[in-house]
């Protein structure tokens, strides 16, 4: 558990991060969101004291994050930034094994977590490991950066920016990468976004920042269907919000018996997709299978609209 209280940064008399307060529940993503500016970026490097706090208080676990000396602190923190931060003159496998070294470990551990990381990422450890970070693509160095954060088993990993370089086909995958790893470590990870897609996508929670404030704090579901305010609304946009509403629920949740032609979905598809699957073909209904390819049943037009409304004041 990460817990955020009325944290307070000042840099020349200004408040860059202003009074916050939100606790980030264990094994979850929060994912802090807002304009250029806003003081997300500053309060993210609070939380590892890459930037000390003029008043308030951070705690992991109970712990008052100034207990310990800074770099002790930050060695048991994850943090990956927008430009990876890998250093040119080591390999790959030397990236992802800085802070295994720095805390002790056997060299026997480390190889193996090397390779553990590496083949995780499907990133073979005998081809990739002895390559330097000028020799990979901008999505493999990536991916190298989350596993070099990941090495020394931290329990909260912080994320700032992490796919802003990406093109979009990369970005895609390099998302659910993160999320199929945040589920199998149960890490606790707070993301920087200027993306309210990618918040939405990626957060079980979203903190939106504006002028060092969080304006709200809530899950997606919430932001998307009851804004705080105009520019919580404004960051949300208004013309795709019923589409955003669907994509965060899969759509074997609505499936109903009965019989449907044509092209199949996957459960595990979202809401959002069957929705321009059935736009796309022209049906007003769809049939819905589980992994094994046997039917679920059947998701129409009709049901999706009516989920995609504003609902209920």
């Amino acid at each position: 558990m990460i817990e955020i209280e009325s944290i307070t940064k000042h840099y020349n008399g200004t408040a860059v991060v202003d009074d916050v307060s939100l606790v980030v529940e264990p094994r979850t993503i929060a994912a802090v969101v807002g304009t250029s500016g806003s003081g997300k970026t500053t309060l993210l490097r609070m939380i590892n004291r890459l930037v000390e706090p003029t008043s308030g208080a951070i705690r992991l676990d109970g712990e008052d994050n100034r207990s310990l000396p800074g770099y002790e602190l930050r060695r048991r923190i994850g943090y990956v930034i927008q430009g990876y931060g890998l250093f040119p003159h080591r390999t790959v496998a030397a990236n992802i094994a800085t802070v295994p070294m720095l805390l002790g470990w056997d060299k026997a551990r480390i190889d193996a977590r090397v390779a553990e990381l590496l083949t995780l990422f499907q990133l073979d450890a005998a081809t990739f490991g002895p390559r330097y970070p000028h020799e990979l693509s901008g999505g493999q160095q990536q991916r190298v950066g989350v596993a070099r954060a990941l090495a020394a088993e931290p329990n909260v990993l912080l994320m700032d920016e992490p796919f802003g370089a990406l093109d979009p086909v990369i970005r895609t995958k390099a998302q659910d990468d993160l999320l199929a790893i945040q589920k199998r470590f149960g890490t606790t990870i707070i993301l920087v976004t200027h993306d309210m897609e990618e918040a939405i996508h990626l957060g079980d929670k979203i903190a939106v920042m504006e002028s060092g404030k969080v304006e709200q704090y809530a899950t997606p579901a919430e932001i998307l269907a009851k804004p705080a305010n105009h520019f919580v609304e404004a960051l949300i946009g208004t013309g795709d919000r019923p589409f955003r509403l669907l994509s965060l629920s899969e759509v074997g949740a609505i499936a109903e018996p009965g019989p449907a032609e044509g092209k199949a979905l996957p459960a595990t598809a979202t809401q959002r997709d069957a929705l321009a699957e059935l736009l796309w073909s022209g049906r007003r209904a769809l049939p819905i299978t589980a992994a094994d390819g046997s039917l679920v049943g059947r998701v129409t037009f009709e049901q999706l609209v009516k989920r995609a409304a504003r609902p209920a004041a």
